[in-house]
């Protein structure tokens, strides 16, 4: 596995070519119908993206931050800033040990941190700590089974020095969110056209965008998660009193109003 250095560089890059545009901005668009419904006080975005491309500016949540995992994506920023662009404000943190108080988070919109990270389980547990009990998480990654990654292990022979990132698949991802207790609400996949730069051929290729995801969308070169943190509500401990018994030694237990008539009626 090549250094996270490495790994930023390459889907920075890959970010630049046609399908990688193309398909950022079907990441924008979903995010933006997705966060119409958040609502809360904090969110966060970290991995890949996070200090290039801002995937909360639609967001309605009061304030939100950018959490990078590398020095060169706020020297980048520097760059960006004197051309007189304002990126966002960011943190330098391991997406692994985020600099988040528990259950303070209500939305995390994450990419590509299950491909830069060694231990994938460390970063899902992570998200769910900072966030709050029925808070978001977007969740953006590369499609092992995608015809575009196929098309590229058939060229170089199955290589595996060839590649970058250890790609999670979609069942694998859905059943570690189940075992966090989350919510699956949705998944998306996008970018149903193969790698190409001839502009004019990757336009007529456009098709394959609405019959690709109508026929096999599976094959998608990215896909999106939507999760939901649930929570399950404990419910107190109480002791449980036991009734008095009714019936001692065969006789009837009688109370004080009735032992005090007895003993008017029948004394003597």
């Amino acid at each position: 596995m090549k250094s996270k250095s490495e790994m930023l560089k390459y889907c920075s890059n890959w970010y630049q070519t046609l399908s990688g545009k193309a398909a950022l901005k079907r990441v924008d668009d979903i995010c933006t119908d997705i966060m119409t419904e958040i609502f809360g006080y904090y969110a966060i975005q970290i991995g890949a993206l996070s200090g290039e491309h801002d995937l909360l500016h639609s967001s309605r949540i009061a304030a939100d931050f950018s959490i990078v995992s590398d020095k060169s994506v706020l020297e980048l920023q520097d760059t960006q800033a004197k051309n007189n662009k304002k990126p966002k404000t960011s943190l330098i943190s391991s997406i692994e040990q985020l600099p988040v108080a528990t259950d303070n988070i209500d939305l995390v919109v994450a990419s590509h941190v299950l491909e830069l990270s060694e231990d994938p389980h460390q970063v899902l547990r992570e998200i769910d700590r900072v966030l709050v009990p029925e808070g978001h998480c977007i969740l953006i990654g590369f499609n092992p089974f995608s015809v575009s990654r196929l098309a590229r292990l058939i060229r170089s022979g199955f290589a595996r020095k060839n590649n970058v990132y250890m790609m999670r698949s979609v069942p694998r991802v859905r059943d570690w969110f189940s075992l966090l207790g989350f919510e699956v609400l949705d998944v998306h996949y996008m970018g149903m056209r193969l790698g190409t730069n001839n502009k004019k051929l990757f336009e007529r290729l456009r098709w394959l965008e609405r019959w690709g995801g109508l026929a096999a969308p599976f094959l998608g070169n990215m896909y999106l998660f939507h999760v939901k943190k649930q929570v399950v509500a404990m419910r107190p401990h109480k002791p449980i009193w036991e009734a008095p018994a009714v019936l001692i030694g065969g006789k009837v237990v009688l109370n004080r109003t009735a032992q005090k008539i007895r003993r008017q009626n029948y004394s003597n």
